[in-house]
């Protein structure tokens, strides 16, 4: 009834000739509410396509800010290096900014640089500004490994603004360690909460402390928060002493845990699970190539020593000459990471870890696509697009299931293409699906997709009951009062109005079809059917703002 509401609450106005002329005020009030993906579709069908047009600029602005929020790092450096090159300077300032950001987020430190160099020399900047682009360039030394470049980049941003913040001293601290530079790192060694484990990790890489001390706090420190950067000394000390089950362990954890994994992290753990298989190789007499003797042994292990076999899985994911065993370690290998509770180091270990989804097994990819789904749409989207349905699932369901995962990751082509194949042929839908089906094209029609929207419509329509039929036809008219098709708009919104019960008094919708017809039967100049439409709406509405529009459009056609 929500999506009902507010698709009778839809503005005519979605088509983007027909936006009104506080657009740019209207978008930026989403953006600063939060609705940043609303506001980006406005940006999307509002912004004038000539740069030369006016506020072309502010637009541009604001689509750069919200690329940003979204975290849409690489979109938005695409979209920067298609800027023309006469751009203004003074409309320079928010997109290089921006793109910047996104150059040191996406760990781009060469990019990141070129805007920095931009903004310093041809910007007029504020000193907070000016402070962050000192941080963003010190974080592009180390993305590009230049350690020492990174050192004495710090060392001149601490002269200029001491006593420096501890979560600045902790972000050098950790970008120097990360870069072998433990000795360098003790500079700020006072400056870290003696609780956190970063201290604990820099006192043992720099000697300060021993293995089995440093191991003994991070064990600590774990009971109390389980933190990834405990895990992290705890992946370290075990290293050192060749304990590799729990160094396995604990870089799965990190990679599991940490918001922001090391960028070696995924290929660390591949790494680490092949040594580990090696050692058992040799210890258990497992021959290369003997892709069924390693596979039974994985499988006798899962339940009594888990990491062990997924160590197995892993060189098998990798390593295994036959296809076949390889997807099924794939499979193995996932599934015990979900049983353990570990859904987004499976998440990270196969993305960008030399596994093209389409190289997968589909059994895996569905798997990954559950794992993905509710806190990454757009990579579920990724391991699910183009599969058949899971082995015994309707393959309606499978359908709309795409298409909901498609519309969150904002793909309104991938949830078209998914209703089209899943519904295409199909005498009829349950009631229950359908309605599943509508919310998706009317989160569509919502954000301004006209055409996948009008297309979904007209394939819903004749496997939709009479119910059902009456939200489509609405929809359909909607799409055309937006794009100026006024005749047949009214016919959809008349079709929608007479399929309501003639026996019971008129609904909601059924009063909303019929007003919004007669208004588009006057605007297509067919005065007498408007006419009709207004007259039933005196006798049967009792809503003031209908009746009030009635009366007055009634006045206009009597003269």
């Amino acid at each position: 009834m929500r999506r009902l509401i507010a698709l009778l609450l839809l503005p005519a106005s979605i088509a983007a000739a027909a936006e009104p002329p506080d657009a740019l005020e209207t978008a930026r009030r989403f953006a600063a509410a939060g609705a940043l993906q609303l506001a980006l579709d406005r940006v999307e069908r509002a912004q004038p396509r000539e740069p030369a047009a006016q506020d072309w600029a502010n637009w541009e602005a604001l689509r750069f800010e919200l690329l940003g929020r979204l975290d849409r790092h690489q979109d938005l450096l695409a979209r920067a290096a298609a800027l023309p090159e006469n751009l203004p300077r003074a409309q320079q300032r928010v997109p290089f900014m921006m793109s910047l950001r996104a150059a040191a987020a996406v760990g781009q430190g060469a990019q990141a640089r070129h805007y920095a160099a931009r903004l310093l020399w041809q910007q007029t900047i504020s000193p907070d500004e000016f402070r962050e682009i000192r941080l963003l360039v010190i974080k592009s030394h180390v993305a590009d490994g230049r350690g020492e470049d990174a050192f004495r980049t710090m060392l001149r941003f601490e002269q200029d603004y001491r006593p420096l913040e501890r979560e600045v001293a902790a972000g050098f601290v950790e970008s120097l360690l990360d870069l072998g530079m433990a000795k360098q790192a003790v500079n700020w060694l006072a400056s870290l909460d003696d609780a956190e484990a970063l201290k604990v990790r820099l006192r043992f890489e720099a000697g300060l402390i021993d293995g089995a001390t440093a191991a003994t706090q991070a064990r600590a420190l774990v009971a109390r928060n389980g933190g990834a950067g405990a895990w992290r000394i705890i992946a370290d000390t075990a290293l050192r002493q060749n304990d590799r089950v729990r160094h396995l362990e604990a870089l799965e954890r990190v990679l599991h845990l940490a918001h922001t994994p090391p960028r070696t992290a995924g290929r660390d753990l591949w790494q680490a699970y092949q040594t580990l298989a090696r050692e058992i190789a040799n210890q258990n007499q497992l021959l290369t190539g003997d892709d069924s003797g390693w596979g039974d042994f994985g499988a006798r292990r899962l339940e009594t020593a888990p990491l062990v076999a997924r160590a197995v899985f892993a060189h098998l994911a990798h390593n295994a000459s036959v296809r076949e065993a390889r997807h099924n370690a794939q499979f193995q290998l996932i599934a015990s990471l979900r049983a353990a509770k570990l859904d987004r180091a499976a998440l990270r270990l196969f993305d960008g870890n030399d596994f093209d989804p389409g190289a997968i097994d589909p059994q895996a990819r569905h798997l990954l696509g559950e794992l993905a789904e509710p806190i990454a749409p757009a990579l579920a989207l990724r391991y699910w697009q183009g599969l058949p349905p899971p082995p015994g699932a309707n393959a309606q369901e499978w359908a709309l299931k795409v298409a909901a995962v498609a519309a969150r990751a904002g793909s309104a082509e991938a949830a078209a293409a998914a209703l089209r194949s899943g519904l295409a042929g199909k005498p009829k839908l349950a009631p229950e699906l359908l309605g599943r089906a509508l919310l998706i094209v009317q989160d569509m029609l919502a954000a301004g997709r006209l055409d996948h929207a009008e297309a979904l419509f007209e394939t819903l329509l004749p496997l939709a009951e009479s119910g059902q039929r009456r939200q489509i036809l609405f929809g359909l008219a909607r799409i055309n009062e937006a794009l100026g098709q006024h005749p047949v708009a009214a016919e959809h919104y008349l079709r929608s109005a007479v399929l309501a019960d003639p026996a019971a008094p008129p609904d909601a919708l059924a009063l909303q079809a019929r007003f919004a017809a007669a208004l588009s039967l006057a605007r297509a100049g067919y005065a007498s059917d408007a006419r009709a439409q207004f007259e039933w709406l005196l006798k049967h509405s009792k809503d003031p703002v209908q009746t009030e529009i009635a009366h007055r459009e009634l006045a206009k056609l009597k003269r």
